[in-house]
């Protein structure tokens, strides 16, 4: 069956037919009630009602709509009020609570379809005749503020790039794939399996987002130990500018100047608008094995990943829990069976035998894939590793349950917040040296912060996406809601974890973009000059600055425009 993309629900994340089944988890709210010490167990039932958002009207330039009209069919220019309110936001905290109290004041006035490369030229360019914002839309599912309307004094128009979703070309005897960048995760896999292909890319929003999306973001996937992050895979790029075309070619490698495709990835739709790349490829696996591990302490487990990457047998996905994150983990699990259950109890047993302490235990999944021959040795190279720093095999179970529901995860955040719960994540990355000091550090600050608004902290860290000289360190946290209190409860926990990440030597962000969340930290990541020479792109390739404005340039007082973010309907 054909894959066919849909817009998200406006309230959260997903289809809206789509939630948290918690009766799949059964164990999952009686632990979050614990951890959080929520008392009460019945919330009534959320019904998110359009009619309950305060959209401001819809502006509008009639010589920049006439100018479309020229070129684009009525069915792809739209002034729908759930379009506008579905393209007001990403999906970061702030967007969900914004808009389930009833405030959309980001909206564009317009929303945009384009088919075509040729579109999105003659758009930039009324847009630009006509000093009207264009904001460039893949899935929606960014949680870093990178899609909010920074500028109210202009008319703005959301670039929706879902009816360019279609692999080009493919070369199978150079495992190259020229593909458009409106093309959703599962459409994009769905055509490369016709030729035996993979791009082998799966972040957590794989089901709602875009190449364009992930390459304006730098997305990392689930299995970037094998096939790299985004920026990794792009061979070539073609960008539309109000200044012209911006193209590179599909070559392996050059010694041809400062790196053109990189100055598209990661530019969060400031530049120009992302409408093909062609990527590197690779053969579908011929087999899969997804593994759990237990480990007797965070430590060991660390140091375990760190060997493989140093025998270089890491598998293509790693993803090390420590205690707080294993035991939502293990409380995440579906309903046991007798014989699991029974099961379960002698492997407890065994484990203590083996002097595990079980509260500080911690699970790794990791996946290996590829040929047959290929998997058996690298799955016997990492488990003797793994058994050398003190780790149990759990089998293939555990890698069934994860790989069941994945991509699952983001639907918890909207159930915990009809329970009046905050739940949010801040990651980062930085050297295998430092992940230990920086991880005590962040987590100890996190818990702080959270005690200071007098309700218990829950928070927990994984690490994944391994490189030689270091790896990926992810943050989650939740805590009661404050009444009232709500937007300077979680500014104060976001903040930080963010200043965290700068104060130890780690990035403001491995993989989720700059956007808003994390601007008030790019001067002190890459330094002031590293901004200057943004601007310098920015000035060049978008003079009139119509291209998403207010992104990767801060201001002279960020930490003061991040708090002042309008966060209530009176905000």
């Amino acid at each position: 069956m054909a894959y066919e993309p849909r817009h998200m629900k406006w309230w959260g994340w997903g289809d809206e037919d789509v939630q948290f089944n918690s009766s799949a988890h059964p164990g999952f709210w009686p632990y979050a009630k614990s951890v959080l010490e929520i008392e009460a167990d019945e919330f009534s039932a959320q019904h998110w009602k359009l009619d309950a958002i305060n959209l401001p009207e819809a502006r509008v330039d009639e010589p920049f709509l006439n100018k479309l009209r020229s070129f684009l069919a009525p069915t792809q220019i739209s002034k729908d009020k759930k379009e506008r309110v579905v393209h007001a936001y990403g999906k970061g905290f702030r967007d969900l609570f914004r808009l389930r109290h009833g405030l959309a004041n980001s909206a564009p006035d317009l929303i945009i379809y384009p088919r075509s490369e040729r579109e999105i030229c003659l758009t930039l360019r009324a847009a630009a005749d006509r000093d009207v914002v264009v904001i460039p839309f893949g899935g929606g599912s960014n949680i870093s503020g990178c899609l909010e309307r920074m500028d109210a004094g202009r008319v703005t128009v959301s670039l929706d790039m879902s009816r360019m979703r279609r692999v080009l070309e493919v070369d199978a005897h150079s495992c190259t794939a020229r593909i458009e960048g409106g093309i959703f995760g599962p459409e994009l896999e769905q055509q490369l399996s016709k030729y035996g292909l993979t791009l082998g890319h799966f972040p957590d929003s794989f089901l709602h987002s875009t190449l364009g999306g992930w390459i304006a973001t730098r997305s990392a996937g689930m299995q970037s130990d094998k096939y790299g992050k985004i920026e990794d895979m792009v061979i070539a790029v073609r960008m539309v500018t109000t200044e012209g075309i911006l193209t590179t070619r599909a070559v392996p490698k050059s010694s041809n100047g400062i790196d053109v495709n990189h100055i598209c990835i990661g530019s969060e739709g400031t530049l120009g608008v992302i409408t093909e790349a062609t990527m590197r490829v690779h053969p579908r696996p011929e087999l899969r094995v997804v593994s759990g591990y237990l480990f007797p302490e965070f430590e060991s487990g660390i140091a375990a990943m760190h060997e493989c990457v140093r025998q270089e047998c890491m598998p293509a996905m790693v993803r090390l829990n420590d205690p707080d994150k294993t035991a939502l983990s293990l409380a995440f699990r579906p309903p046991p069976s007798p014989l699991s259950h029974a099961a379960g109890r002698l492997f407890k047993a065994y484990l203590r035998a083996k002097g595990f302490v079980l509260p500080r235990a911690c699970l790794m999944l990791t996946a290996v894939e590829g040929r047959q021959n290929e998997v058996a040795r690298r799955l016997s190279q990492a488990e003797a590793i793994y058994r050398r720093f003190g780790a149990v095999c759990m089998g293939e179970s555990a890698g069934k349950s994860f790989e069941a529901t994945k991509f699952d995860f983001p639907h918890i955040r909207d159930f915990l917040l009809d329970r009046n719960v905050t739940t949010d994540v801040s990651e980062t990355s930085t050297v295998w040296s430092n992940i230990i000091p920086l991880y005590r550090e962040t987590m100890e600050v996190l818990r702080a912060r959270i005690l200071e608004s007098g309700v218990r902290p829950w928070t927990g860290c994984h690490i994944s996406h391994t490189y030689q000289s270091g790896a990926s360190v992810y943050f989650t946290f939740g805590f009661k809601q404050q009444s009232g209190h709500e937007m300077e409860q979680y500014l104060r926990v976001k903040r930080a974890a963010q200043q965290a990440f700068i104060d130890h030597g780690a990035t403001l962000s491995h993989h989720h973009a700059v956007g808003t969340e994390h601007l008030p930290w790019l001067a002190a990541d890459i330094s002031p000059l590293g901004v200057q020479a943004i601007r310098a792109i920015k000035n060049a390739l978008d003079p009139a600055n119509i291209m998403n404005p207010g992104r990767l340039q801060p201001s002279s007082n960020p930490l003061e425009e991040w708090m002042r973010l309008p966060h209530t309907a009176h905000g």
